[in-house]
């Protein structure tokens, strides 16, 4: 005869509170991971919309560092900021000295036109480089005057920038001297002195525009000068600097004698879901002429 076993088995219903008890726990622990992924993913999403906003903040501050004195402004609704890009500078002589070929033309005159002057040194540009570029010294009217650097590199009704068209030469002044003499095609006379002898070289105005409507901003330069700012400068390259963009807004404070002037930039972006940022910079300007 064969020995009785005793053996018990799963019921049916035991194994059904088994898997119920199982799928509540697995339930539970998966709360437990998705909530820090899903609160990773928004910091990611704030962490991307934060470094495009910072990138479009510095470089326009690169900009703005780099602009001649005096020569930002904002348009009436703050969504477009221009301003004219210096590619050098140096300062130019005003006093005979030194040992030079032409003693007469190593100063820049202002009483009567002048074709050649000697700088204080040498220029931080190639010939070539300066070739198609203009001059400017000493322009102190704010952007927002009725006359300003715009109209004059349209106009030339301030004398304070060359006209269009004169080309510039650039050469050592003599043999063993460290300065750079430029020449000007045509004869010109700038309306007034610097007090620091200063001279800028200027390629260009800049506009950096924001549009809600793409909810883009975008930096435009390579057009012509123009009395009126506009939005979207005819002739100009562009180059998408920031998109996602909901609101923008430029303001600028010229400043005085006394103190610079300050530039207020505040951005706001948001992507597909919630998730938004604002971002406020302030620019210090520099206006010494």
């Amino acid at each position: 005869m064969l020995p009785m076993t005793n053996q018990r088995g799963f019921t049916l219903m035991e194994l059904i509170i088994v898997i119920v008890l199982l799928g509540i726990l697995a339930s539970g622990a998966g709360l437990l991971i998705t909530k820090p992924i899903e609160a990773y993913n928004d910091q990611l999403r704030r962490q991307q919309l934060v470094d495009q906003g910072e990138m479009a903040l510095r470089q326009i501050a690169r900009d703005i560092r780099r602009a001649l004195p005096n020569s930002l402004r904002v348009d009436a609704t703050g969504s477009a900021i221009e301003m004219v890009n210096t590619i050098g500078g140096a300062r130019y002589r005003d006093e005979v000295g030194g040992v030079f070929i032409d003693p007469v033309d190593d100063i820049l005159g202002f009483t009567s036109v002048d074709t050649a002057f000697n700088l204080l040194g040498r220029l931080n540009l190639t010939a070539l480089q300066l070739l198609n570029q203009r001059l400017v010294i000493y322009n102190t009217v704010p952007a927002d005057a009725i006359s300003n650097i715009y109209s004059d590199a349209v106009i030339g009704d301030l004398g304070v920038m060359t006209p269009a068209g004169t080309t510039l030469g650039l050469s050592d002044a003599s043999s063993g001297v460290e300065e750079h003499r430029i020449t000007l095609s045509a004869a010109f006379q700038f309306s007034q002195q610097s007090p620091g002898q200063r001279i800028f070289v200027v390629d260009g105005p800049i506009s950096y525009v924001c549009d809600t409507g793409t909810a883009t901003l975008t930096r435009y330069d390579s057009y012509p000068y123009q009395s009126t700012q506009t939005l979207a400068p005819a002739g100009a390259e562009s180059g998408l600097v920031v998109s996602q963009l909901k609101s923008c807004s430029f303001t600028y404070d010229a400043g005085s004698t006394q103190r610079g002037g300050i530039v207020t930039m505040e951005i706001v972006l948001d992507d597909a879901t919630s998730e938004s940022i604002s971002l406020l910079h302030q620019v210090h300007v520099v206006n010494v002429p």
